[in-house]
């Protein structure tokens, strides 16, 4: 500890390791005082070892910290609050189940922070780590919030299903479905952009929606660009295939 708070007033790079020493720690709450600092540091590369320093901690010490990083969560400073949901990002494990619930719970206030920083964090944690650790109960917990009426949720709520698993696309369309009728332009975009990413892993019960929509005036204009969508990225993946094919 002694060692890792002589580097905080240095360099960057004195930083970030003081934030990998900070990770082991045997005393949790003193370390997490310090690396309340650097997850706002001015270094984009410090701040992200500061967050995975946290969900080291985390792992170690979840009785401890968990507490601490709920109070996180009310933080004025938004790369506080992001911080909180990488750090839930770095703690998602398959082998951990007692964990689901509680991490869940954790990043689930952040489905209406509105800050750029936060909601991309958001965003990449649910997809590519809760996803993936825990796919059925974060896809009954996104859905769950398909219910609300704020539009950052169902952003989210959207978002994050077309990130779905090729085995829950038909399960994650009939969510989209709903959400589409929404009027919104900022959910309806993330409603397209969605559907244009499940269509990469199962583009057939995605065609057979969006065509099934074209006749719906609720839903009509908003199939027929995805589906713009989704032939433009066919067409460009085209000529890579082609040269594939042909040894170019």
């Amino acid at each position: 500890m002694g060692w890792a708070t002589r580097l905080l007033p240095g360099p960057a790079e004195g930083r970030r390791i003081a934030a990998t020493l900070l990770s082991r720690s045997p005393q949790p709450e003193d370390a997490l005082v310090y690396l309340l600092r650097l997850v706002t540091d001015g270094d984009r590369h410090t701040r992200d070892a500061a967050a995975h320093a946290t969900g080291g901690l985390l792992i170690q010490h979840f009785d401890e910290v968990y507490p601490i990083l709920g109070a996180w969560r009310t933080a004025s400073d938004p790369l506080v609050r992001r911080a909180v949901v990488l750090v839930v990002g770095v703690a998602a494990d398959p082998m951990c189940l007692d964990r689901v619930g509680p991490l869940l719970r954790l990043v689930d206030p952040f489905f209406t922070d509105r800050a750029r920083e936060v909601r991309s964090a958001v965003e990449g944690v649910l997809s590519q780590a809760l996803f993936a650790a825990y796919p059925d109960d974060t896809f009954e917990h996104v859905t769950g919030r398909s219910t609300s009426h704020d539009e950052q949720v169902l952003w989210h709520v959207a978002t994050a299903l077309g990130s779905s698993p090729a085995t829950m696309a038909r399960r994650a369309l009939i969510v989209l479905r709903k959400v589409a009728l929404d009027e919104r332009r900022y959910v309806r975009g993330a409603v397209a952009r969605a559907l244009v990413r499940l269509s990469e892993t199962s583009p057939d019960p995605v065609g057979g929606e969006l065509r099934r929509w074209l006749d719906d005036p609720e839903r009509g204009s908003l199939a027929r660009a995805a589906l713009g969508r989704v032939r433009e990225e066919t067409t460009h993946a085209r000529p890579a295939h082609a040269a594939s094919r042909s040894g170019g």
